[in-house]
């Protein structure tokens, strides 16, 4: 027959994920039949209808609130093994039987199965024939409460047929299906009654998979030589999904549960079949009469009477309920035949010696050397004691502990289950037995190691008995009045654990045990003891899914794996150990039998089996023939060890090898596949060897766990191949070993990306490696030097490079290059830049085609402007602003010029005015962590406060990112320089989440001391950084935007633009608020919008929310008169009642903004304070006539004046002239104005040059109502 052959070294996360819709792939290898575990008593295996080979049961991984059972029946079918093909017996009472209350000694729910055949055509010796079916095989589901019938839920079930082949199914001679799959979909039941099952009766691919022939071969395993037992073998499957609540003792949902280990929850199943005890035939009409049922098969836990129970007992176990388990099976569980496989008859250290009269048998069965088990656990700790505790049969286990206040509140109480637990003699009472008998408690020591007490301070060692992090609590015992021992075979499950997504990296064969792993190793477990889902908590033994490898978790059990958990150690752990991890141990979790997953898929949805394997397919002849398989990864598939023709990893798939593969022909990584050479488990680090040749194409991800790295060619590294090795320069690699590792010389001179996830670390031997996109220090350092350089490359538009400090740095000497983006400046222009190394000076802003210039005669010039050379390196100290003016030119008295020997400062800006053509190159330490700046001043003038800072690290800064930031005495708003020619450029700003919050690596930006106050400080952390390449980042806001905001773009035929934001925010005011606004800083292009405030100007201007109507006038400049456009590019929530309006007092235009968001206009001068305006307001609003009304919709500005200001009038006060005069304090009139008010309202500059500094009145007539403001000149 057929068989695969999986082999594989190491198991845990992930090994499951191929059973979930993954491409099958195998390696064939074709032997004669094994011995069946299946078959496990004599009797039974006699009797193949009636054999109860496997039983599942698991949350449904689709509905959270069902659980699927799975009984399967009749071992070892042949798909071709007709024309009398398995069926379920028409004799047999199949049932299904769950427990949810330990106080009684019956079933609470029982499902009875009984089956007809029905031979459609007598005439024929085919199975299937012209639309009938020999046997035709339909059922009847009697459902039992507490014993008592509730009648039938379902009459007429129909099974589908055997999967023959396609003459039988869906050709028209046969049954003429569409497909096989139809026939099985159809067959799936829903039950009558209010339980809310569904059922499938149905053949289906049997799903257990293991080493059969090499287990019962006297344990003489094979793990790099497996072969799958019941590979392309069929059974006939009982299907449940049933609904949580049905199950639960109370009827209550899942949802109710107290929390994720609920004892409330858990259930027991097993499943039987029986048989009459006596049936009489009539030789004339055939049966006549039958006897009482006779219970032939059961089982609960997998294998228990394959390998717990001895020959001479298993009829018997196969006959009894678990309700009335026989005493003596305790005693096989607490003394298993296993364990004197598992223990040396010639201990050798670190084991103890032996008892007097002992006999094991470990040094004769070889293949079980990791599964040593604890002599001496704990030996010389404080408390334990020099002897520790011994788990050999026969010991005493923990047994000496019965008594000791130790175990007061534990599952050891006396009151509770000490007694049962803790028996001398019978050392795995503790363990063993309550795992397959009463189910696991969440009490100590039943916990994770994690967060128990130490024996003693600093001591690794802990105290087995206190409490720890919780991870199972299937805990059901049979307390029945009477009853004196609480234990019964039964499958345990807490319906209350979630599930683990099928396609996880975390989720594992290995089941519980995989969740005791990485609660005990993981970082997102192990951090403290409390209770949190971890992955494969819904594995075996709490319950059993279709991907677990129960042959390997319960040798491992055997093995002492689940007392180290619990922090009983192995014997390799000594005093002075630093950690319960030891080679021990490891060698116990990634033990393995070869065999990790099924031969073919599981189905993704109910009822999760597969459908069986056809006659006619694969399954269906043997052969000796050996084929070497291709294999092509499509998706995240673990790859067991073995021998490969070609390999291809397509863009779609992530390899994981988890053992050593051998490549006869080419080892492809396409674009965007990933291959890891470290397997599922942290030290399945094994070479890729063959003749074959390694390819990885651009855009792929190697992860690499050797501690040598890859090399070019040659027996070193993670890839050694002899054939050609091709590693593309546009490639990622990624260092995940456990050791210290170098890049070894095949690691390309440049890279993509290159990732750290080795706390040991990581150090460059390759000559040295210049970054495209990403380094990412995800766990651990990259060390560099001088001789092994490393470099962040950068290119004007395909970005540049960033690191990742997440938990790591580079230690060692790097450079960070910035280029320059011509779009907007091709030439000569200022440039912001900032350091993001700790240890440069200025003078490493020279590249090969710019040399900078320092003329510090600059800084005392009388004229500034008129030294020679002139500078091109300026710093920036706002001390240096002296003049009263609010202007450009005040702005710019700041500007200073450093020594070409003065050090970068951390987070301080610079501006170089270089050619767009250069790449600078800065060499040094690079910075990480917090980095702050103090004592940031602002003198008294109106320009006064402004600093200029820089982007510190090598990654662009993201300030939405806020927990990133902090400031004190610091506007929010930030802002950013973009050259538009030589001398000229455009500043944009952020604040508040408006506007682009992005500032480039190596770019200096400004900031402000906020109005009031002398000093500041400005502190920037990690997580203010960009943690993901972009080419050119784009901004998005956290969430997308709520606020009433409308952005306006001016423009004109040339690239450039300007743009202005208005917003309306709770907490907002009409002033200057640091936290809602910024500042316009002029553009020196010459074009500009911006918002106008009494005194200042703003880029962004945040406004309280919006009731009744709101003028803004805005204030444009532009470089010289002609067309030009503002566009409103965003005008967002605002409700259907409230219209925004553009107002062009010049041309009396009155634009809404929601039907044209578009206005192009002639500018007759380059300055235009007041002609635009932005109005909010009702669609409906009242006209305003009152003059309080009028007084609050007229706008002067600036006010306080210096030498003009301008007046703004709305459209509310008519189409009639305005006369506007000004009066002094004494009520002369100083200056007379009549103004046309068109229907955008009017606008108009007053010249107060020649006017005394003072308080003056401004009187409105000629409106509805007279209005009277009051100016401030100063």
């Amino acid at each position: 027959m057929t068989y695969k052959i999986l082999r594989t070294y190491l198991v845990l996360p992930a090994l499951a994920a191929t059973a979930v819709g993954l491409s099958m792939w195998s390696n064939v290898q074709h032997t004669p039949l094994e011995a069946s575990s299946h078959r496990e008593a004599p009797l039974i295996a006699d009797d193949p209808v009636a054999d109860n080979t496997d039983l599942y049961a698991f949350r449904d991984p689709n509905a959270a609130d069902r659980v699927v059972v799975i009984a399967n029946y009749i071992p070892f079918e042949l798909p071709h093994g007709g024309p009398n093909y398995s069926t379920f017996g028409e004799n047999v009472r199949y049932e299904v039987h769950v427990k949810n209350d330990g106080s009684t000694n019956v079933d609470d729910i029982t499902y009875r199965f009984t089956f007809t055949r029905t031979n459609e055509d007598p005439t024929t010796f085919f199975n299937i024939r012209l639309n009938k079916q020999n046997l035709k095989t339909t059922y009847i589901c009697e459902k039992l409460v507490d014993g008592v019938s509730q009648g039938n839920i379902i009459t007429g079930g129909v099974v589908p047929p055997n999967n023959i082949g396609p003459r039988s199914i869906e050709s028209p001679v046969g049954l003429g299906a569409p497909n096989y799959e139809s026939l099985r979909t159809n067959a799936i039941t829903t039950a009558s009654g209010s339980g809310g099952e569904r059922i499938l009766c149905a053949p289906s691919d049997d799903p257990f998979f293991a080493d059969l022939g090499a287990i019962f071969d006297l344990a003489g395993l094979r793990p790099a030589n497996a072969t799958d037992g019941l590979s392309r073998k069929n059974t006939h499957s009982i299907a449940l999904s049933i609904p949580i609540q049905t199950l639960q003792k109370t009827g209550r949902a899942v949802t109710t549960a107290a929390n994720i280990l609920d004892s409330d929850f858990v259930i027991g199943v097993w499943a039987s079949a029986s048989r009459p005890q006596l049936r009489t035939f009539d030789a004339n009409t055939g049966e006549g009469a039958s006897g009482a049922w006779v219970q032939v098969s059961r089982l609960g836990m997998p294998l228990t009477n394959e390998v717990i129970n001895p020959l001479g007992s298993k009829d018997a176990w196969n006959a009894a309920s678990p309700y009335f388990e026989a005493a003596i099976t305790d005693d096989y569980l607490s003394n298993p035949e296993l364990g004197l496989y598992t223990a040396d008859n010639a201990p050798v250290a670190p084991a103890a010696p032996k008892t007097a009269g002992q006999t094991f048998f470990g040094e004769a069965v070889p293949a079980l050397n990791a599964l040593r088990m604890q002599t001496k656990s704990l030996a010389g700790q404080p408390v334990i004691g020099p002897d520790g505790f011994d788990f050999r049969n026969q010991a005493n286990g923990l047994s000496g502990l019965a008594g000791s206040p130790l175990v007061t509140g534990t599952a050891f109480d006396p009151t509770l289950f000490g007694p049962y637990l803790l028996v001398p003699g019978k050392p795995r009472s503790a363990d063993i037995k309550p795992i397959f008998h009463t189910g696991v408690p969440n009490l100590p020591p039943y916990q994770l190691a994690t967060g128990k007490t130490p024996l003693s301070t600093g001591n690794a060692a802990v105290n087995p008995l206190s409490a720890g992090k919780p991870f199972v609590n299937n805990f059901l015992p049979l307390t029945a009045s009477g009853r004196t021992n609480p234990g019964g075979d039964m499958l345990r499950l807490n319906m209350a654990v979630p599930t683990t997504d099928r396609s996880s990296a975390d989720f594992s064969n290995q089941g519980l045990l995989q969740a005791a792993v990485l609660g005990l190793t993981d970082p997102r477990f192990n951090a403290n003891a409390s209770l949190q889902f971890i992955p494969n908590m819904d594995g075996f033994p709490n319950g059993r899914r279709l991907e677990d490898a129960v042959d390997q978790i319960e040798l491992k059990a055997i093995g002492g794996l689940v007392l180290a958990a619990t922090g009983l150690y192995f014997d390799d752990f000594m005093p002075g150990s630093t950690s319960g991890i030891t080679p021990k141990l490891l060698a116990e979790v990634t033990f393995t039998t070869g065999v990790e997953v099924n031969d073919t898929t599981f189905r993704s949805s109910f009822p999760y089996v597969q459908t069986p394997w056809r006659g006619t397919g694969s399954a269906s002849g043997p052969t000796n023939v050996r084929v070497i398989p291709d294999l092509t990864v499509n998706t995240v598939m673990p790859v067991d060890a073995g021998e490969y023709n070609n390999v291809t990893v397509t863009s779609s798939g992530v390899a994981i090898f988890n053992g050593p593969i051998r490549i006869n022909g080419t080892l492809t990584v396409q674009t965007g596949g990933v291959l890891s050479t470290r397997g599922v488990l942290a030290t399945s680090c094994l070479p890729i060897t063959g003749p074959g040749s390694f390819v990885l194409q651009a855009g792929a991800t190697l992860r690499v766990c050797d501690a040598d790295g890859i090399a070019a060619g040659g027996a070193t590294g993670a890839i050694q191949l002899t054939g050609s090795r091709t590693f593309s320069p546009d490639a990622s690699y990624e260092f995940n070993g456990l050791e210290p590792q170098r890049t070894g010389t095949g690691l390309p001179s440049q890279v993509r990306s290159l990732t750290v996830n080795n706390a040991a670390g990581l150090t460059l031997n390759n000559g040295g490696v210049r970054i495209v996109q990403t380094l990412a220090l995800t766990n651990g350092n990259l060390t560099t030097s001088t001789a092994q350089l490393l470099t962040l490359l950068s290119t004007p538009t395909a970005g540049t490079a960033l690191v990742v400090n997440t938990n790591g740095a580079v230690t060692g000497p790097a450079v960070m290059q910035r280029a320059i983006d011509p779009a907007f400046n091709a030439g000569l222009g200022y440039r912001h830049y900032s350091s993001p190394v700790s240890n440069t000076t200025l003078a490493d802003l020279a590249t090969p085609g710019f040399t900078p210039v320092f003329n510090q005669a600059y800084n005392t010039a009388a004229v500034p402007n008129n030294v020679t050379p002139f500078p091109t390196v300026f710093g920036y100290n706002q001390a240096r602003v002296v003049s009263a003016a609010n202007s450009v030119e005040a702005f710019d008295q700041g500007f200073v010029v450093p020594s070409a020997s003065d050090p970068m400062g951390l987070l301080t800006g610079y501006t170089v005015n270089i050619g767009a053509n250069q790449v600078v190159d800065l060499n040094g330490t690079l910075n990480n962590g917090p980095i702050s700046r103090s004592n940031l001043t602002r003198g008294s003038q109106p320009q006064s406060g402004w600093q200029f800072l820089g982007n510190p690290y090598p990654s662009p800064l993201d300030f939405s990112q806020t927990a990133g930031v902090t400031r004190t005495n610091v506007d929010d708003a930030v802002y950013v320089f973009q050259s538009t020619g030589q001398y000229t450029g455009q500043y944009r700003s952020y604040v508040n989440g408006v506007g682009n919050p992005l500032v480039a690596s190596m770019q200096g930006f400004f900031t402000r001391v906020s109005a009031g106050q002398t000093t500041g400080s400005f502190a920037l952390n990690n997580a203010a950084r960009v943690t993901t390449f972009a080419a050119a980042p784009s901004f998005n806001r956290g969430t997308s935007e709520t606020r009433p905001l409308v952005k306006l773009r001016l423009q004109n035929s040339s690239p450039l633009i300007d743009e202005t934001s208005v917003y309306f925010e709770q907490g907002a005011t009409p002033a200057f608020d640091a936290r809602f606004d910024a500042y316009k800083l002029t553009n020196s292009s010459r074009l500009n919008v911006s918002s106008i405030i009494a005194s200042d100007e703003l880029s962004v201007n945040g406004l309280p929310m919006l009731v009744g109507t709101v003028t803004v006038p805005l204030n444009l400049t532009v470089p010289a008169t002609g067309s030009y456009t503002l566009n409103a590019v965003d005008l967002l929530n605002f409700g259907a009642g409230t219209l925004v309006y553009l107002l062009d007092t010049e041309t009396g235009a009155r634009i809404n903004l929601a039907e044209q968001p578009t206005y192009t206009f002639k500018a007759q001068a380059l300055n235009m304070p007041g002609r635009f305006s932005l109005r909010f307001g009702p669609a409906a609003a009242p006209l305003a006539t009152t003059a309080a009304a009028l007084a609050n919709q007229v706008q002067l500005f600036p006010n306080p004046a210096h030498s003009s200001f301008t007046l703004l009038l709305p459209a509310e006060l008519g189409r009639v002239p305005v006369t506007a005069r000004l009066y002094n304090q004494i009520g002369q009139l100083v200056t007379q104005r009549t103004l046309a008010v068109t229907a955008a309202g009017a606008s108009a500059q007053f010249d107060v040059s020649g006017l005394a500094p003072g308080v003056y009145s401004l009187r409105l007539t000629g409106g509805p109502a007279p209005v009277v403001k009051r100016v401030v000149v100063e």
